[in-house]
């Protein structure tokens, strides 16, 4: 017999490396003589979107199109320090760093303009790379007339941005005015049927609801909830690593199970954008805080289908089984 289950976990994550460790990130951008905008930047993607992201915090300063950017990521030879790709921190970190890189630049493209057009910034416009006189917009020259010019005079139009927030160590009770910069929110609610002969537990509905401040992209924020979600489903349902005298039995992928896009779930998601003060737009982290809630939401709805608390994880049909063996015989 299946019984139906409905389960609610609700977490808050505090982001970035936390507790009063100094966390940082550096990034630039060069406006090419060849039509190409490039970022710089040490920050790895590691899937999780970063490229788009700053690209699009650039592109938005800058006023002109997505197409026109290049990310150098990486590169020891031409980039700074962006801090490590762990602790849900790109997005905020070097995000912010690519847009003060980014304000820094059109910046130097206003004043470099108003030399061109002996004029003053207020008289000055710019939009779709083109910078012009408000009273006169067909008289313009572009983003890339200008780079030109001043390479001429040996000169590059070129910025640097760089976020340092204010970290705050916590005292011997672990207290501090703020451990983490910010913090992200998140519920879930798990929809589930347990069959109550196998032990066998069936995916049904997944339904998020994450305070991310601004969905800079919100494909990508989908993305990584689906991915989290999966992941932390994964654990709670059939990871588990089996040791024995110090030996792992279960070594490769076809012992140690992980979902497939057989085992994943409907989805729906709710972004709910309270925008955080610090973050670029208003943005905060996303990436592990969607992968926490998945295992208990899990929990509470197995509960909820057939009363039995568990308190070890993964939730397989053996150990489901077992306990249902153990609670029908408790109830004799």
């Amino acid at each position: 017999m299946k019984k139906y289950g409905r389960g609610l976990a609700t977490i808050m994550f505090g982001f970035g490396y936390g507790e009063g460790f100094p966390d940082h990130s550096i990034a630039s951008i060069e406006i090419k003589e060849d039509e190409r905008i490039v970022i710089r930047t040490a920050a790895a993607d590691v899937g999780q979107g970063v490229i788009t992201t700053v690209i699009q915090i650039a592109a938005e300063i800058l006023r002109i199109k997505p197409d026109y950017f290049e990310v150098i990521q990486g590169d020891t030879h031409t980039t700074k320090n962006s801090g490590s790709t762990s602790a849900t921190r790109q997005t905020y970190f070097t995000g912010n760093a690519v847009k003060k890189a980014a304000e820094n630049l059109l910046a130097n493209i206003y004043h470099y303009g108003s030399l061109e057009f002996r004029s003053n910034h207020p008289e000055i416009n710019v939009e779709d790379g083109k910078i012009y006189m408000y009273d006169d917009p067909d008289n313009y020259i572009t983003y890339w007339d200008l780079a030109r010019t001043l390479d001429q005079n040996g000169k590059k139009l070129e910025a640097e941005g760089s976020f340092f927030p204010v970290t705050y160590k916590p005292d011997q009770e672990g207290q501090a005015d703020k451990v983490y910069v910010a913090y992200t929110f998140l519920s879930q609610v798990i929809e589930v049927e347990v069959d109550t002969d196998t032990g066998m537990i069936d995916l049904l509905n997944v339904y998020t609801a994450i305070d991310l401040g601004k969905a800079i992209n919100p494909k990508n924020v989908e993305g990584q909830i689906e991915g989290g979600t999966v992941q932390g489903l994964g654990m709670g349902m059939m990871e588990e690593q089996v040791i024995q005298d110090g030996i792992t039995l279960n070594p490769d992928m076809s012992d140690y199970l992980v979902p497939t896009s057989v085992d994943i779930p409907k989805f729906k998601h709710y972004l709910v954008e309270d925008e955080d003060s610090e973050g670029p737009f208003g943005a905060k982290g996303v990436g592990e805080p969607t992968l926490i809630a998945a295992a208990p939401a899990l929990a509470n709805a197995v509960y909820d289908a057939v009363g039995i608390r568990f308190f070890e994880l993964p939730l397989s049909p053996s150990r489901v089984k077992k306990a249902l063996q153990e609670k029908a015989a408790e109830d004799e």
